[in-house]
């Protein structure tokens, strides 16, 4: 009986092993590491500038390993501006960007080794998701003033605080130390094209740069 309990947690720790190793010659060689946090800033590029200030940048992403050096990331990147305030380009108000914005989205990272022991590496990286920027909709509020009381009692309040919605875009590159490295990625989030709130001068370009950790 002893030996069957030593037996079987020895089967367990190598099982474990296993699992956290990869043993395919195409992608890591030493433990792979699943979650990934960035810190560092996005910079505003053209007429982004006018309405976002260089932001501190977080982000978290999880990674799965696929073949041919590729891995794919599920994640979110999030920047805290200060507030801006904007007109609207259609009607006479003028309201304020909030300190949030960033992406939720889906990254590929194609990995290329640098050294034999595959403990360093440059990692291209390709993003899509969704990009939001806050915003206070005084339109809104000020529709919602004019509702009777009827109708405040029959619906519920609407949302003030509420996103452009956008898609977001993004190419960048990593280099890699072991579990540390810098990254840099270009943006590209239109967030005027599914409102008419603003138009695009209202900018979408921009670059985030830091260090990142995995484990």
């Amino acid at each position: 009986m002893i030996l069957f309990t030593v037996l079987s947690f020895r089967s367990l720790i190598l099982l474990a092993q296993a699992t956290d190793f990869i043993v395919n010659q195409d992608t890591y060689a030493a433990p792979f590491k699943q979650v990934v946090v960035e810190g560092g800033v996005t910079i505003p590029i053209g007429k982004l500038s006018n309405m976002m200030n260089v932001s501190p940048n977080v982000g978290f992403w999880y990674r799965i390993p696929k073949e041919n050096n590729i891995i794919q990331n599920i994640g979110f990147s999030i920047n805290f501006p200060k507030s801006q305030n904007f007109n609207y380009v259609n009607d006479n108000y003028t309201t304020e960007i909030k300190s949030f914005s960033g992406l939720l989205g889906v990254k590929m990272d194609k990995l290329f080794w640098i050294n034999e022991q595959k403990h360093r590496n440059l990692e291209w990286s390709s993003v899509i998701g969704y990009g939001f920027y806050f915003f206070d909709d005084v339109r809104a509020r000020a529709e919602y003033a004019t509702w009777s009381a009827s109708k405040k009692d029959q619906e519920d309040k609407p949302a003030f605080i509420k996103p452009f919605s956008t898609v977001h875009l993004a190419q960048g590159f990593k280099i890699n130390l072991k579990n540390f490295g810098i990254y840099t990625r270009y943006n590209y989030a239109p967030y005027s094209i599914f409102t008419d709130i603003i138009d695009n001068n209202f900018g979408a370009h921009s670059v985030s740069v830091g260090f990142y950790y995995r484990q």
